[in-house]
């Protein structure tokens, strides 16, 4: 025989479990809440394309970078721009960075017979040429073992060449630089570091 006692626990279970479902809302409805209309919209970032088109190299005539000087080369389409010469401790660190503005490949023989001495500074009417290291290697983009250093440059390339020379005195503010593949750079400004 069931008890009224056990009845009447089971009716106030009930009842209980009745009364929370009706005062909360389903957990699904709070997330669909509408913002009020006092909240700014969300920023929506523009739509992205699927395939992005593959970038396209910068116009050949613009320079990369800020130059000290720029000229044209012996070779056509060949332009050389000084983008270093800074002094420090006794040394003058020089940069050269030759660009391809043209359509075609170019070469250039920097260096043949191992002839570094074509490239070389002036400053007064003194001449400075490539530093060499305690085993008599010079501070520069080495030539071959046939004594050459032959330089392929794509179109819209470029390479960088680069060598070290004995500083000029603290009073020397330019420089010229001379080198077979162009017309000598002069008044080059030293930069002190």
């Amino acid at each position: 025989m069931i008890r009224p006692a056990t009845v009447l626990v089971v009716i106030a279970v009930i009842a209980v479990l009745c009364g929370c479902s009706k005062e909360s809302p389903p957990a699904a409805s709070k997330t669909a809440e509408i913002p009020p209309a006092s909240a700014p919209p969300a920023a929506v970032p523009p739509p992205t394309p699927s395939a992005a088109p593959a970038p396209t190299p910068p116009p050949a005539a613009a320079p990369t970078s800020t130059a000290a000087k720029t000229q044209d080369t012996n070779i056509t389409g060949v332009v050389a721009e000084v983008t270093e010469c800074t002094r420090k401790e006794g040394v003058l660190s020089l940069k050269v960075r030759f660009r391809n503005t043209g359509s075609d490949k170019k070469e250039l023989k920097l260096i043949e017979n191992r002839d570094y001495e074509k490239y070389y500074l002036s400053a007064g009417s003194k001449k400075y040429f490539i530093l060499k290291d305690s085993e008599g290697t010079y501070l520069t983009p080495q030539a071959s073992s046939f004594g050459g250093l032959d330089v392929k440059i794509e179109p819209s390339g470029q390479y960088t060449w680069w060598a070290k020379y004995p500083a000029p005195p603290a009073d020397v503010k330019t420089v010229t630089l001379y080198m077979k593949v162009a017309a000598p750079f002069e008044d080059i400004p030293v930069v002190d570091q």
